[in-house]
């Protein structure tokens, strides 16, 4: 399989409008960290050592109920609440972004941001329509933020106790999706994302979380793993895990969890005029509407534009060789977004009896990157098209040739600021439509 470079120049894109106003929901996660007492600690030692503040020695004491501070065990563990400990800053790096009108929203002028950017804690950015940015946080975890989403990195701090950051983000707009790398258990360092309504607290997982402006709505959606899910307004906690979803309610009553609704799945093509093509999904009877987002490459990490639909049918009025990248989704009548499934259609050409399409891959600005393609045969086997290192220039984009239709899984390996090794991966289907029919 010979791989192409095609230059790609972005598009200027216009601006969200101002910041929204939030009030997060509360955290229910463990407020303090356990500290064993070693023998010949004391009291004022370990405030002088680890925490801060003029009230930090009462307030140790009130916190642990001690009627003598003074007469302290080794072996006894000491409450000492997360607001009281002395912190470093954690940073996130901004690691891709797809166009040059995202906004960092600091005091006075707004500022563009840009590949290798360091967030800190406070900072708020604002992703225009059709935008897109990745930012990687110290622990390694992902945060893709999608077309016209307002993020505001409320927590990023590290302290003397927990092996892995501090972190905490509001969702004030829009939708993102989160990777969390290293799993996180209770009395860990909290991983939160809230928004308006909810707070979703992570147990190391990939997930999504969408708050709509108009209807007050927010939405968690669960793809591996296990978030604690509460709204503003509930009393209890709820648990959805992988393949589960989770509605809250503008006054901030969250529905029960439900599963997600599966994709739907191609079934045909049929003409539309001169150069059109209809396309027809299969979908559970379940679905409410359905959610087309629309990708310039086959990674689908920079989703461009997002459609509703009443029902399982997309027209497309200029249908060519260049392929159509289309992720497809079954919306619950809660609101709940389903499962994903990725597809790559193009109008395609015959080499070697089998009708075939040219697919992208964006790799813009990712230094040394490594490729693997499998294709997925019908017995699940993975046969190995592409397994090796790419020498691309900072705006260069792949090209698969000759990819007949198929399911196909790929893997992403490359370096990022601070010489860390990051890898993504995912899956996408080529449907190969003969140009003889389109």
């Amino acid at each position: 399989m010979n791989i192409h470079k095609r230059r790609h120049v972005w598009g200027h894109l216009s601006l969200l409008g101002l910041l929204l106003a939030a009030q997060p929901a509360h955290s229910q996660q463990e407020p303090h960290v356990l500290y064993t007492l070693q023998s010949g600690d004391t009291l004022s030692a370990l405030v002088g050592r680890y925490m801060s503040g003029p009230r930090a020695l009462q307030d140790i004491v009130e916190y642990n109920h001690l009627t003598d501070p003074n007469k302290v065990l080794a072996g006894d563990q000491l409450k000492i609440p997360r607001h009281l400990l002395r912190h470093a800053p954690s940073v996130a790096k901004v690691s891709r972004i797809n166009c040059n009108n995202i906004l960092r929203l600091e005091p006075g002028t707004p500022t563009p941001v840009q590949t290798g950017d360091s967030l800190q804690e406070g900072a708020v950015v604002q992703v225009p329509s059709g935008c897109h940015l990745t930012v990687m946080l110290e622990d390694k975890s992902l945060l893709r933020t999608l077309s016209g989403a307002v993020v505001k990195f409320s927590t990023l701090r590290r302290n003397p106790f927990d092996a892995l950051p501090e972190v905490r983000m509001e969702l004030l707009s829009g939708r993102m999706q989160v990777n969390v790398k290293q799993k996180r258990q209770n009395g860990d360092a909290p991983f939160e994302v809230r928004t308006p309504t909810s707070i979703a607290g992570v147990r190391g997982t990939e997930f999504q979380v969408a708050f709509d402006d108009g209807k007050r709505s927010s939405q968690i959606e669960v793809s591996q793993g296990v978030v604690v899910a509460k709204g503003a307004s509930d009393e209890t906690e709820q648990m959805a895990a992988a393949g589960q979803g989770v509605l809250i309610q503008a006054n901030g009553q969250s529905l029960p969890v439900e599963d997600r609704l599966p994709p739907p799945k191609y079934l045909a093509s049929t003409p539309l005029g001169r150069t059109g093509r209809v396309l027809e999904f299969e979908a559970v009877a379940k679905s409410h509407e359905y959610i087309v987002r629309h990708s310039d490459d086959a990674s689908f990490v920079f989703l461009q534009s997002t459609q509703s639909l009443p029902e399982p049918v997309l027209m497309v009025r200029n249908f060519s060789p260049r392929p159509q990248f289309q992720q497809w989704a079954a919306v619950s009548a809660s609101g709940i977004h389903g499962l994903a499934d990725n597809y790559a259609f193009c109008q395609a050409y015959l080499s070697k009896q089998a009708w075939r399409c040219n697919i992208n891959f964006n790799t813009s600005g990712l230094g040394n990157p490594h490729v693997r393609l499998h294709k997925v045969e019908s017995g699940g086997q993975l046969i190995s098209i592409v397994d090796r290192d790419v020498k691309l220039g900072p705006k260069d984009q792949m090209v698969f040739r000759g990819l007949p239709s198929g399911r196909y899984k790929w893997q992403l390996e490359h370096d990022t600021e601070g010489a860390q090794r990051v890898n993504h991966d995912g899956e996408f289907e080529v449907v190969a439509i003969p140009a003889e029919t389109s």
